[in-house]
């Protein structure tokens, strides 16, 4: 399998695994059947009972943090999939220790989370599956919660999965000259920005780059409100090293299916993070 670590900024990176020759188990064809089913209520209407639900739904699964996805992407040693050897991928600017690492740090501190977790959800079932007394309407909080359930197992378990190849040492970590380039330009376009607080590569007009006070935003707005934060426009405390665009660029490079949707999740979630009120103007 292969792991990719594309830094949003100096500090953070975004995550993606790209499993080979996975077989899904039982539980694992369930999850995708659902999901599956739950993709196709994006066709109804946003006034519609259905599309009403599956907007907030979506907002939920985009809060998710993006380590746990980043988790539940790598199979467990139950899908058939132990493999000799995981590729990481990822530019010059990281080195291999501490790529190594942030990664190792990661999975010693998901796993135990994600176990504490799925236990609490399971106490929570029989309480939310009394919701099905409601008529008319299907019992949403106990199927999220079995879908918590399923997510914190398959992010325990690919933390250890994870951890289990580290400890082996059977890795090996390729730095990808087209990641290089891209980031050697993010690097001197960061050098050249008067600011070095705004996003590098923004497209915004400079007039809407107006003074923000901690009240000018609600954090509604600040978590869902991406194009905002992408436009430059809230101050950060560290710069991010790539946009949306470049994040286009690199799922074409590598022709993963669901690289792109994986990386630009956890860019918005680093960026929502980062952004903070500028001071007052004296």
């Amino acid at each position: 399998m292969r792991v990719f670590a594309i830094p949003v900024t100096r500090t953070q990176w975004a995550l993606h695994c790209h499993p080979i020759n996975a077989v899904p188990t039982r539980v694992t064809r369930w999850a995708l059947k659902a999901s599956d089913r739950w993709s196709k209520w994006a066709v109804y209407p946003r006034d519609t009972w259905r599309g009403k639900i599956f907007t907030y739904g979506e907002r939920l699964m985009d809060r998710i943090d993006f380590k746990e996805y980043f988790l539940k992407e790598i199979p467990t040693k139950s899908e058939g999939a132990m493999v000799g050897q995981v590729d990481i991928v990822a530019p010059a600017l990281l080195n291999e220790p501490e790529i190594i690492a942030g990664l190792r740090s990661l999975a010693q501190i998901q796993e135990p989370y994600h176990g504490r977790w799925m236990k609490y959800c399971c106490y929570l079932l029989p309480i939310s599956s009394l919701f099905t007394l409601v008529p008319v309407v299907p019992n949403f909080p106990f199927f999220y919660n079995l879908f918590r359930v399923y997510s914190h197992y398959k992010a325990r378990h690919g933390a250890q999965h994870l951890l289990h190849l580290l400890d082996r040492n059977a890795y090996q970590v390729t730095f990808d000259p087209e990641l290089n380039s891209w980031y050697e330009g993010a690097m001197n376009q960061r050098l050249d920005t008067p600011d070095s607080r705004t996003l590098p590569g923004s497209e915004c007009d400079a007039s809407r780059r107006t003074d923000y006070s901690s009240t000018s935003r609600s954090p509604e707005e600040s978590d869902h409100d991406q194009s905002t934060v992408d436009c430059g426009d809230p101050f950060l405390e560290e710069s991010p090293l790539i946009t949306d665009n470049d994040i286009t660029r690199m799922a074409a490079h590598f022709q993963l299916p669901l690289f792109e949707s994986a990386i630009r999740r956890a860019r918005h979630q680093i960026v929502a993070g980062l952004s903070k009120p500028a001071a007052p103007r004296q």
